[in-house]
């Protein structure tokens, strides 16, 4: 799916050089401090164009159609979460019909910050989706922020979670019960196989692991099919009882329900994913809404018809346990042979999305770096493939970190979690915009009330996480985060005059170590 992104050299992120790279990048510049456009808060999208200098993701071709920019969206959404979290929603809220609930929920905030997006996108249509956004609305500090946390921090944190989601899926072949049967060093060597097995494709066989992705994104797709029709079949056999428990046992203390909105939050993370690519859309400021819309409503349709199916099947006291709940669904409706088959698929679907994902991320911290953002050696790019190896190697091994200390459910709610804040200051944004340029170009305006309900969302979610048993790690998250506005200002912006140079001598020397050793210029 993510071919027709990478065909043409996007990486998803923006690519605007800006003056200083205090760690070793490129130098275009000599006013300390100046960042260009982006340190005009109040700029937008168009002033790159006023001084005569084009954004270089304006120069994209535009080859993503609206049916291409579907296919995108919906495959980048429907990956391993709706055949993961499933168990600790129905465990956090309790009964099958609130569980429902939720999910239903979920699609209606993924429409609405889909549609708060939109109005960005066509404001300003580059690549880089909340990075970009943040830059050109509040200045380049808070873009810096989100590169930081998200991305170099946390970017193999979530790519963890779909090694360890491949985990589960690939011992339920061989084990009913994976959490006895599986010794915790072979499942860990597994995983981190599989991972160096995604990061050597990516770095050294882009092309060949592009036309695998396309191969294994049709394995979602049968495997929801596959557990809707099921689902139908025991409904036409008049089997109701479990589902008919309803709202029977609700969890009314919405304080534990934190791991139901991480878990909701992350199943349908990517709703957004075409403001990513938007310099590559034909049309943008008409194409962009379209888009984001019908691919919300899809993955809602599918998930929504997904779930039913579960508790339809399945007994509550099942689905809360910690087991893989698609191959769980295939042993009760097909045996050993429907538990086999799905979990072939689930697996076939994890790898699919981890390779994805693998690429794009690797985009995103290779582009970081490329702008002075992130250390400089990571902008290196093989003389041989043409990839960004010493980006591609940084976030294996950030991956691998996370895949040997954290567990699935936890890494879930830290990356739902984390996001948050910057999707609620994108919202904001919109509101800023509307009072900052009123007559600034917008094929789509969203009604107030969208970004207005996203924010109080957003706000909720992230409050929730103080309430409940995260607490601690939610708080480290934070302090992490506001670690970054001093490094910007000391590393990046070197407001005191004494940083940049020596960084700038010891990123040079291990550029040029790396790039000899390497093979990277």
């Amino acid at each position: 799916m993510d071919s027709t992104v990478q065909d043409n050299g996007s990486s998803g992120p923006p690519a605007s050089q800006p003056p200083y790279n205090a760690l070793g990048g490129k130098d275009t510049d000599s006013n300390h401090g100046n960042h260009g456009n982006d340190g005009n808060h109040g700029k937008h999208g168009n002033d790159d164009k006023e001084t005569g200098n084009m954004d270089s993701r304006e120069k994209m071709k535009k080859n993503i159609t609206v049916f291409r920019g579907i296919s995108i969206v919906v495959g980048t959404v429907i990956g391993t979460g709706i055949f993961i979290t499933p168990n600790s929603i129905t465990r956090s809220v309790g009964a099958p019909a609130t569980s429902l609930l939720v999910w239903l929920a979920g699609g209606a905030i993924a429409a609405i910050g889909g549609m708060t997006f939109c109005e960005l996108g066509s404001m300003i249509p580059l690549s880089g989706a909340e990075v970009t956004y943040l830059r050109k609305i509040y200045g380049p500090v808070y873009g810096f922020l989100a590169v930081w946390l998200l991305h170099f921090l946390m970017g193999g944190m979530r790519r963890a979670i779909g090694v360890l989601s491949f985990s589960a899926y690939f011992w339920s072949l061989f084990y009913s019960n994976t959490e006895e049967g599986v010794n915790w060093f072979l499942d860990k060597g597994v995983c981190l196989l599989y991972l160096f097995l995604v990061a050597t494709l990516t770095a050294f066989k882009p092309t060949l692991l592009l036309k695998v992705i396309m191969l294994f994104t049709a394995s979602k797709i049968v495997a929801m099919a596959t557990i809707i029709v099921c689902g139908v079949m025991w409904l036409a056999k008049g089997q109701t009882e479990h589902i008919a428990v309803g709202f029977n046992d609700t969890n009314h203390d919405v304080r534990s329900w934190a791991d139901a909105w991480n878990g909701v939050i992350w199943s349908y993370s990517g709703w957004h994913q075409i403001c990513t690519v938007a310099s590559e859309v034909q049309n943008p400021q008409r194409n962009v809404p379209i888009i984001v819309i019908s691919s919300v409503a899809i993955v809602t349709a599918l998930y929504m018809l997904t779930i039913t199916s579960y508790h339809v099947v399945l007994p509550l006291s099942t689905i809360i346990q910690e087991i893989p709940i698609a191959s769980e669904f295939g042993t009760v409706t097909m045996g050993t042979a429907g538990r086999i088959i799905l979990a072939l698929f689930v697996v076939c679907s994890s790898l699919g999305n981890l390779m994805c994902t693998f690429l794009t991320e690797s985009r995103y911290i290779h582009a970081g770096a490329a702008e002075g953002l992130l250390p400089g050696p990571l902008e290196l790019v093989s003389r041989q493939f043409k990839t960004p190896l010493v980006s591609v190697i940084y976030l294996t091994f950030n991956c691998a970190v996370f895949v040997l200390v954290g567990r699935l459910d936890d890494l879930i709610g830290s990356a739902s979690f984390t996001v948050f804040p910057f999707y609620v200051l994108c919202s904001i944004g919109v509101l800023v915009m509307r009072y900052r340029a009123p007559d600034l170009p917008r094929s789509y305006r969203v009604p107030l009330i969208c970004p207005i309900l996203f924010i109080l969302f957003g706000v909720f979610v992230f409050v929730s996480q103080f309430l409940g048993d995260a607490w601690l790690s939610s708080l480290v998250w934070v302090l992490v985060l506001l670690c970054g506005v001093p490094i910007y200002y000391l590393v990046i912006q070197d407001v005191t005059g004494c940083v940049r140079s020596p960084l700038r001598k010891v990123s040079a020397a291990v550029k040029g170590f790396l790039g000899d050793k390497l093979n990277c210029d």
